[in-house]
């Protein structure tokens, strides 16, 4: 599942993000955030249409490529950094917002997706994640992991 995930960050440019939710930072803003967070297939597609406009857009795009490359290093502690970044770079947020997604929804999707699909595989983990990961976040995985399986941005074909 981190795979899928790292693999579908990279792919919107966005590889910057993993040191943040490796990152050991109480941030009680974001995790409110991604425990609200409601899952809907409809997000969860449009995400990954993005995820693949962007990854063709990163290839052809050398300008582009350099914006990412610039996103990386700037601030990823915490959701408020993560966000920033995308209102920063409006070249690559507007991959997102074409498919009708928030800066929001560019951020907490994947980030709430990995963390409940990893507590409906690994269930002895979500008293830890229960700040984060709401049940049902974890009942969508449940439900949708057939469907979610065959997405690029979560099976790690976003190449």
């Amino acid at each position: 599942m981190r795979k899928a995930l790292m693999i579908g960050l990279v792919t919107a440019g966005w590889a910057s993000l993993l040191p943040a939710m490796a990152a050991d930072v109480h941030d009680p803003a974001g995790e409110k955030a991604m425990h609200d967070y409601v899952l809907t297939m409809s997000k969860v597609k449009a995400y990954d249409a993005a995820s693949s406009a962007a990854t063709a857009a990163l290839k052809a795009d050398s300008s582009l490529k350099a914006e990412a490359d610039k996103s990386s290093n700037e601030p990823d502690k915490t959701f408020a950094d993560i966000k920033a970044k995308f209102i920063r770079h409006p070249r690559l947020m507007a991959f997102y917002a074409k498919q009708g997604l928030t800066a929001d929804d560019a951020v907490l999707l994947p980030l709430t997706l990995m963390s409940a699909c990893t507590v409906a595989q690994y269930p002895q983990i979500a008293a830890k994640m229960a700040t984060t990961v709401s049940p049902g976040q974890v009942a969508f995985c449940k439900q949708n992991m057939g469907t979610l399986k065959t997405m690029k941005f979560f099976s790690g074909g976003g190449e």
